[in-house]
């Protein structure tokens, strides 16, 4: 299938899972996962209506901004080093997996005159091997974020445990949900929720993401990384 039927499908399964969840239309925002995709698979999105994009890799997110100057909104989703801050601020509208202040602070030294918004990015299944900040740590660290200049904290970020169904990852979009909850109850601007990915993000929808990530899905199996 082309590029632009298949975001006709995923927009339908998310509009068909936002409905049944009984939120407003308008809801959840689908961010094409471009990484490693080339420019002209870009091109086609944005010529079907996509507008929000995400990568992963720094060099890569400040070369396509550079080529492409359509309107899009591009997003930046995956393990960002300090080092390599320069290449995401002032391109990236929203940095989706930030858990720690030192790099929070990078971020706002380098973003400019506009602030980049920020996502606080949280190991929801505790897992040794991923980062993100532990979920009893998350809310006072979100606390000290809201005080770096540069820098706007707009909600949390969460990659769950691989599982065999995406029904399984339900509890862990529910707990994420639960502590975003629980910080705008203390006065936190967690209104956004990036959660889901192409195998559950109509269960993520379920429990209130906001922003759900889809990569293969629309532009399909990803081709090799040069270099």
């Amino acid at each position: 299938m082309s590029i632009a039927a298949n975001l006709d499908r995923v927009r339908a399964t998310l509009r068909g899972a936002t409905a049944a969840a009984g939120r407003p239309a308008d809801a959840v925002r689908l961010v094409a996962v471009s990484k490693i995709q080339p420019v002209a698979a870009i091109l086609e999105a944005a010529a079907a209506g996509q507008v929000d994009f995400g990568e992963n890799y720094a060099q890569e997110l400040r070369d396509k901004t550079a080529e492409i100057t359509l309107p899009v909104c591009w997003h930046f989703i995956g393990a960002l080093q300090r080092n390599k801050v320069k290449y995401v601020a002032g391109r990236a509208t929203l940095v989706h997996d930030v858990d720690n202040l030192p790099l929070a602070e990078e971020i706002g030294k380098r973003s400019g005159e506009r602030p980049t918004g920020i996502l606080l990015g949280v190991n929801i299944g505790e897992e040794p091997q991923k980062s993100g900040v532990l979920p009893k740590d998350a809310l006072a660290l979100a606390e000290a974020m809201t005080r770096i200049p540069g820098v706007t904290l707009q909600g949390l970020m969460c990659i769950p445990p691989a599982v065999d169904e995406p029904s399984a990852a339900a509890p862990y979009f529910a707990a994420l949900a639960d502590l975003a909850a629980r910080g705008r109850a203390a006065g936190l601007p967690l209104h956004e929720l990036s959660m889901g990915m192409s195998h559950d993000y109509a269960v993520a929808i379920q429990h209130g993401a906001t922003l759900v990530r889809v990569g293969t899905a629309i532009f399909g199996a990803r081709p090799p990384r040069a270099g």
